[in-house]
């Protein structure tokens, strides 16, 4: 049996909590900040896009995988999804790699992809109608 994928997956798992005892402490979750982080989990999934991650390629289903286990690692500690996109999103914990989106020949940082979507996600009617009910 190879030791490397063990000793990888042990190694992403100690960074993981690592990284998410260096973050911020928040207030508590709000209830709109778990509904967008949720909406760009699914959005994620549902993209036929390229995840890379340290240099090497994953499809959608994966690159979502790696960013809610992220995400659960980091509990609370993640008030927004701003936040969800600055700290989980954007690089690598453990190399501090960037992650890169590939949508057929368009290559794009996540951070900023996400946050197009993010923002796009907030302005739908369906969002604009929720809010203001509550």
């Amino acid at each position: 049996m190879n030791a490397c994928p063990i000793r990888n997956t042990l190694l992403a798992a100690i960074a993981s909590v690592a990284f998410a005892a260096s973050l911020p402490v928040a207030a508590g979750e709000r209830p709109q900040a778990k509904a967008e982080i949720d909406h760009l989990l699914q959005y994620v999934a549902a993209s036929s896009c390229t995840f890379i991650r340290n240099g090497d390629e994953y499809p959608a289903d994966k690159a979502r995988d790696h960013l809610a286990s992220k995400y659960g690692f980091a509990g609370g500690r993640i008030a927004t999804a701003e936040d969800f996109i600055r700290y989980l999103a954007t690089r690598s914990s453990i190399s501090g790699a960037p992650y890169h989106v590939r949508c057929g020949k368009t290559d794009a940082l996540s951070g900023p992809w996400l946050a197009d979507e993010l923002n796009r996600y907030r302005n739908a009617p369906h969002v604009q109608a929720s809010a203001s009910n509550q």
